[in-house]
């Protein structure tokens, strides 16, 4: 194996935008192009290509019937191309972003064939911020540069607007941009077949923690988004892995029983995990039968804050880190964000018997339109918001089995899919009856809107 260092320059800027990273021989060069849009902070929003000589390599999945024009870059072993083709003091090119044409130039500084191992790659040197994704290439950042320099102009207003955050063209954190890139490598070496997430989101600021909504909410929203037992729940589990060893179990990587319990122990409200029926007691076994820390543990996995598997160890992501450095209420908004942006809603529902019948985001914005009529603190009855979806969403949803029991089913894919994750997330409270049968049961019957859930909804519609 070599180790060989890249200096990497964006071209046509000045001052320079430059990062130094020292690469192992052994990755290909999609490992490359990742390394690249971690150390820059590029946030893999856009197609790239790699040229080298009168190659060009591209991530072909991206491509699709454009990719028989490219070389694949997952399959292509910087050790069969670069000490081959190049040596010290050669370049080759690495475009990112085909419309605003961001081209770096890559020098290549060394090739160390001492056989010395680095776990990847590693950024050594940088300067300088990357710009902003679709700022329109130079012309473009110049003249944000420029707005950004005079504060009272009109410029300047309207470019804090449109970033959504304060960007500083000389920033730079090495520390930061290695973290990402560990956990890149870290996700890379999870097996193909683990049923956790593996492919860690790239970090944005711009949409993950800031928004108007933070700016602008009322101190009493924000002591909401504080109290949020959800959010403190999540901040709860991801300091336990911080700070112990969680090791997922060989075959379904979850918590064994002595984590489960101290992570259980912490959160807002914890009732006993053992049940007891009548003078017999029945212990936990498998983290399966705790689904409030299933569904935590599967959504902070989704939302990228930590990453692990069958029998590896469970660790706090650079995301992760940041989300726990966050104030509540952008913690508040990041869960918010990731449960409607990202996060399959059709995975709270594990059974075949109901199923959406439209396209997701199409069904949550129609959702979003009944949702926002009902009055802040009125009771609606569930049955109420199922036939409000009807008619403005006729055959959303598709049924299998007996007719008679079809309601009964959509009730309760609503109550999985909707109306608990809501009211995990503060948007929705909700009124429930004791089951008749079973005391620690209960059957929801209507969900009343809070004032903080409808000044979330309002971001989403």
């Amino acid at each position: 194996m070599k180790l060989i260092d890249l200096k990497i320059s964006l071209k046509y800027l000045q001052p320079s935008i430059w990062r130094r990273i020292k690469v192992s021989s052994q990755l290909s060069l999609l490992d490359l192009h990742y390394v690249i849009q971690h150390a820059f902070g590029w946030t893999n929003s856009h197609l790239f290509i790699i040229k080298i000589g009168s190659m060009e390599f591209v991530n072909t999945s991206d491509w699709n019937e454009d990719d028989f024009n490219f070389q694949s870059a997952e399959l292509s072993i910087i050790d069969d191309i670069i000490p081959k083709l190049l040596s010290k003091g050669s370049m080759f090119s690495y475009l990112y972003d085909i419309g605003d044409h961001w081209e770096h130039e890559i020098l290549i500084e060394s090739i160390d064939d001492s056989n010395k191992t680095i776990p990847g790659a590693v950024c050594v040197s940088g300067e300088r911020a990357c710009p902003p994704e679709d700022v329109g290439s130079v012309p473009g950042y110049y003249e944000l540069i420029e707005a950004l320099d005079d504060p009272t102009s009109e410029d300047f207003s309207e470019y804090l607007a449109w970033l959504g955050y304060v960007y500083d063209p000389e920033a730079f954190d090495l520390k930061s941009a290695n973290l990402f890139i560990q956990d890149y490598f870290k996700s890379t070496q999870l097996s193909n077949e683990t049923y956790w997430t593996k492919d860690l989101p790239f970090y944005n600021p711009r949409h993950d923690f800031i928004s108007d909504w933070i700016d602008y909410i009322s101190p009493e929203l924000r002591q909401y988004a504080e109290s949020l037992a959800f959010r403190r729940d999540v901040v709860t589990f991801l300091i336990y892995l911080k700070e112990n060893k969680v090791k997922g179990t060989k075959a379904t990587g979850n918590f064994p029983r002595k984590d489960i319990r101290a992570i259980w122990a912490g959160f807002v409200h914890h009732p006993p995990l053992d049940l007891k029926i009548g003078d017999r007691v029945y212990q936990l076994r498998t983290e399966d039968e705790v689904p409030e820390l299933i569904f935590i543990h599967n959504f902070v996995n989704e939302a990228g804050l930590i990453i692990g598997g069958e029998n590896m160890l469970w660790t706090v992501t650079q995301l992760g880190e940041k989300f726990l450095a966050c104030k509540p209420e952008e913690q508040a908004w990041f869960l918010t964000k990731f449960w409607f942006y990202q996060f399959n809603w059709e995975n709270c529902y594990q059974f075949t018997d109901a199923m959406l019948n439209e396209n997701i985001y199409y069904f949550q914005q129609r959702l979003l339109e009944v949702l926002l009529k009902y009055p802040i603190g009125k009771p609606i009855e569930i049955e109420r918001l199922i036939k409000e979806i009807d008619l403005i969403l006729p055959g959303w949803i598709i049924t299998s089995g007996y007719e008679e029991f079809a309601s009964n089913k959509i009730n309760h894919f609503l109550l999985r899919v909707v109306v608990e994750p809501f009211e995990k997330l503060g948007l929705f409270e909700t009124c429930k009856v004791q089951s008749e049968f079973f005391e620690d049961f209960y059957k929801h019957t209507h969900i009343i809107m809070t004032a903080y859930g409808q000044s979330l909804l309002q971001y989403f519609k």
